[in-house]
């Protein structure tokens, strides 16, 4: 399995929430963030700011500095891109909101102080839970929180995205469900998408 690349995956996102939100996106960077891994858009009248979290293993982390969560108390939303099972190939993307994020990493901050290992680093996996991690466990597989929750299967590049193979046999597609598929991948009615076929 190929290794799931930042790089590559911030792209697919961008689509999967242009599509759902019809709207463009706002790259943002900043100091030790790539760009693409912060977005602003505007959903339901107002701007939001929503971080993306991409993980090959399933877990992810927020670090917590003078009782705040850096990068997550300044955003409303976050996409987390993880499998469904520990280095699993299915893999997800979900948006959860700041609050759902924090009830969940404030549990386990709390559950590894209480057993006296609050100085470790929060890692906490969204769609699974590994029996046998203890405190450092609390909080995982939160993800029948999601405000929404779908496959990542499509990439803007030719390599495969981790879930699928290139081995895999294409299945024949007629015109109509060609222009369906690329219509719902970038985000357009149908009848926008022309097919040229060259023999």
């Amino acid at each position: 399995m190929p290794k799931l690349m930042k790089q590559s995956v911030l792209p697919v996102v961008h689509q999967i929430l242009q599509r759902r939100y019809d709207v463009p996106l706002t790259l943002l960077s900043g100091q030790g963030i790539m760009t693409g891994e912060r977005v602003e858009f505007e959903s339901e009248g107002k701007r939001v700011r929503c971080v993306i979290k991409v993980s090959s293993g399933g877990r992810i982390s927020f670090g917590k500095s003078d009782g705040k969560w850096s990068g997550l108390d300044g955003s409303d939303l976050v996409v987390v891109v993880a499998p469904t099972s520990l280095n699993g190939d299915d893999h997800m993307v979900c948006l959860f909101d700041q609050q759902t994020m924090k009830v969940v990493f404030d549990a386990n901050q709390s559950a590894q102080e209480r057993a006296g290992m609050g100085h470790l680093p929060n890692w906490v996996a969204p769609l699974f839970h590994e029996e046998g991690r203890g405190p450092r466990g609390v909080g995982d597989g939160f993800g029948d929180k999601a405000l929404w929750i779908e496959p990542l299967t499509a990439a803007p590049t030719s390599e495969p995205v981790v879930g699928t193979s290139a081995a895999k046999p294409v299945r024949a597609l007629t015109i109509a469900e060609a222009k369906q598929g690329l219509a719902k991948t970038f985000g357009v009615d149908p009848d926008a998408v022309e097919i040229t076929i060259r023999g």
